[in-house]
């Protein structure tokens, strides 16, 4: 399982086995089993982050995120800002990679953040169970940095 602190309620990981074929290697990226209830798919994003790159710190109010790299090293930051919550103001930092893949299921409200500590590039794919709304984006966006998450990716 990824490195990082206590979990956060709610997050859930489903570390992912490469499999070695012949011609290389298999890595099934997603899987609605894979999470309690399961997680149906509506939207999926490929991101990639330059060297060093950092998202900014983000949570929805309705949509959950399954987040899986899928090339590089990356920081997963969870950070649980929800009153109501037995890990209010937890955090967890996930060291994760392609070479060692997981499914990381964010619930809604949970802020999360994403860093490529490395010198090389790096890339996930995110699995959202609602579609993406243009005209009415179910985001709450911080700057990277923000007062408003205490911690830091680094």
């Amino acid at each position: 399982m990824p490195l990082g602190g206590p979990a956060i309620e709610g997050v859930q990981i489903k570390e992912i086995r490469n499999v070695t074929v012949r011609s290389g290697v298999l890595t099934e990226c997603f899987r609605p089993e894979w999470f309690t209830p399961p997680f149906p798919a509506a939207h999926i994003v490929h991101m990639a982050l330059l060297p060093g790159g950092l998202s900014s710190w983000h949570c929805h109010r309705e949509q959950s995120d399954v987040i899986v790299p899928i090339h590089g090293q990356l920081r997963i930051g969870v950070y649980d800002d929800r009153e109501d919550s037995l890990t209010y103001k937890a955090f967890r930092l996930l060291h994760v990679s392609a070479a060692r893949p997981v499914a990381i299921r964010v619930p809604p409200l949970v802020w999360h953040a994403i860093k490529n500590p490395s010198g090389e590039s790096a890339a996930y794919i995110v699995v959202n169970d609602q579609p993406y709304h243009y005209a009415e984006p179910d985001d709450w966006i911080l700057p990277p940095g923000s007062d408003a998450i205490p911690f830091t990716l680094d």
